[in-house]
């Protein structure tokens, strides 16, 4: 559950945070584009929960199983509501949630690795 990918997911997660405090601080509304790196970003974490519960599945190794479960199905969950919340809301609080779980998304992720290592 450590590499490559989770760093890219991490990096992802952060630019998206970025952009969308851009569009925070100019009063400007979300994006098209913002809105599918979105969709993008959901897709890369439900890979990750599928990649996960794999590895689970082929490993002996002792940690909290349904907690590492719960993290990875719930993670994609978080940049879809975004997703949905910034479809229809023209207002700096779309940009706000964007922003915020695009901070959020990369802390889940570590704490992922965290459970996985047995932390």
């Amino acid at each position: 559950m450590t590499g490559l990918y989770a760093v890219a997911m991490i990096i992802v997660g952060l630019l998206i945070a970025a952009a969308a405090l851009v569009h925070l601080v100019i009063n400007k509304p979300i994006g098209a584009y913002l809105r599918w790196s979105l969709i993008g970003y959901t897709a890369m974490l439900g890979i990750f929960a599928v990649g996960g519960v794999v590895q689970m599945m082929n490993t002996d190794q002792d940690f909290a199983r349904a907690e590492f479960v719960g993290y990875l199905l719930t993670a994609p969950l978080f940049p879809l509501g975004a997703w949905w919340w910034a479809r229809n809301d023209t207002s700096r609080a779309a940009s706000g949630i964007v922003l915020v779980i695009g901070l959020v998304t990369p802390v889940l992720i570590v704490r992922i690795q965290q459970v996985w290592a047995g932390v």
